[in-house]
């Protein structure tokens, strides 16, 4: 089902919206006749295929799975008066477009990335599904659910998660004399450990110490912070006031500067996904996940191991958890349908996996996982690790979820600013700082 490319997309800074625009929406939400907020929604007994054709209109964003085509087409064959109207929409263009489609009145169901929850919850945008959905949480991981919920309240339902770890090139290890880090989720290496072996791989002959699928985003270097102590990122009434510059983050992204300061990571861009390095063997160490397998997988010599994401000395295992979910939107005319769909994708059984289980990320419903994981790519005797390492990450509450905040494109994009610049050589203070002052300034307007 949808996968928001944590890797690329939906994980990258997304565009920034003007909140008068959201206002907008949010009211044209509130006057629509059909509107699911003005009317009580069906018991989930009550979903099924309903007595006539109804179209449920679906927008998504775009670069989601190959397959989804195929999964509408099963699910429209298992509920044969239901069609799904599905809508792609590029996920840089997808905030900009989505009020003017939302007046439309011909929306039923959004796809969320959930950091954006608490902000489309203040637009006006979704509808409280949790008298429908409640006696079926415990069919999720609990990062799962924290990430689709505001106030206790729950917005969309969580159709994927997923977390990030630890990949070692075990020949390069082997060649530098050190020994392989533990593949045991429960006994993460140190980044002291994985920073002093990267250097004596690379002095053994590794081009590169530790590569990052991205070295300038949220969800791939701010759990440095949390590991530290640093919190969300966010503290306040509705998590508007930020907390970029704190002591521990100062300290994590330290070291982080200190891995482009020795050459330890190389310098780029914000934009650039770096895992073609350690693909290519080129690397001693990686951050990515699951979703990265495929690629490694084609090269046949690259001799791979998997591990927990390391944690500092004396601080907390910590990793990120990630995922979007299915929202009602306020404005459906065809509510029923609409959260039919939803729980057939989330909640029923496998969920989406049931219908296609090629997704390139964990479904958060527990059955699913088990047909995700099932998939042959991690049947690889390299990648059999994957699966212990995530699901212990997202059930022992290692996996964070990131901040759901009205202000969360604001304050993303600042720290995504401070950390290319921390990265090309600017002082960690002083970049913090100046994030600080601008995510500040920005989240302000939503007080």
């Amino acid at each position: 089902m949808s996968v928001w490319l944590p890797r690329t997309t939906f994980r990258a800074t997304a565009t920034v919206v003007a909140m008068g625009c959201l206002a907008c929406v949010s009211g044209c939400a509130g006057d629509s006749e059909g509107s699911s907020a003005k009317k009580s929604l069906p018991s989930l007994s009550a979903l099924g295929n309903p007595d006539q054709q109804v179209t449920v209109t679906w927008l998504d964003a775009a670069n989601t799975n190959v397959n989804v085509g195929s999964t509408i087409k099963k699910f429209e064959a298992e509920y044969p008066n239901i069609t799904i109207k599905y809508e792609s929409i590029p996920y840089a263009d997808f905030e900009t477009v989505l009020p003017s489609r939302l007046t439309s009145g011909k929306v039923d169901v959004i796809t969320v990335d959930q950091p954006l929850t608490a902000r489309y919850v203040a637009a006006g945008y979704l509808a409280d599904i949790t008298p429908v959905f409640k006696s079926e949480f415990d069919a999720l991981d609990k990062a799962s659910l924290a990430g689709s919920t505001v106030d206790g309240k729950l917005y969309n339902a969580p159709e994927q998660s997923d977390s990030s770890f630890l990949f070692y090139n075990k020949d390069l290890l082997e060649k530098a004399g050190v020994a392989l880090p533990s593949s045991d989720p429960s006994k993460p290496a140190t980044w002291e450990r994985i920073t002093a072996d990267a250097k004596k791989a690379q002095q053994a002959g590794a081009e590169h110490g530790i590569t990052w699928e991205r070295i300038s985003n949220w969800y791939y270097q701010w759990p440095l912070v949390q590991g530290l102590g640093g919190g969300y990122g966010a503290d306040g009434p509705d998590s508007l006031t930020p907390n970029l510059d704190s002591e521990a983050a100062v300290k994590a992204f330290s070291w982080y500067a200190d891995l482009y300061k020795d050459k330890v990571s190389p310098q780029g861009d914000a934009n650039s996904v770096y895992t073609s390095l350690f693909a290519s063997g080129k690397s001693a160490f990686h951050i990515g996940g699951d979703w990265n397998i495929a690629e490694l997988n084609k090269n046949k010599d690259l001799d791979y191991g998997i591990a927990p994401m390391p944690k500092f000395a004396g601080g907390q295992a910590v990793s990120n958890a990630g995922g979007v979910g299915l929202g009602l939107y306020t404005g459906s005319k065809n509510t029923e349908a609409a959260l039919t769909f939803i729980n057939a994708m989330v909640f029923k059984g496998a969920g989406a996996a049931a219908y296609n289980s090629e997704t390139s990320s964990p479904p958060a419903n527990d059955e699913g996982k088990k047909l995700y994981w099932a998939q042959e790519v991690f049947q690889d005797p390299r990648a059999t690790d994957a699966q212990k390492v995530v699901d212990h990450q997202l059930s022992q509450g290692i996996a964070k979820e990131r901040v759901s905040t009205v202000g969360w494109n604001e304050l993303s994009s600042a720290l995504s600013s401070a950390l290319l610049s921390i990265t090309n050589g600017e002082d960690v203070e002083k970049a913090l700082k100046s994030a600080q002052s601008t995510a500040g300034a920005a989240l302000e307007k939503y007080k």
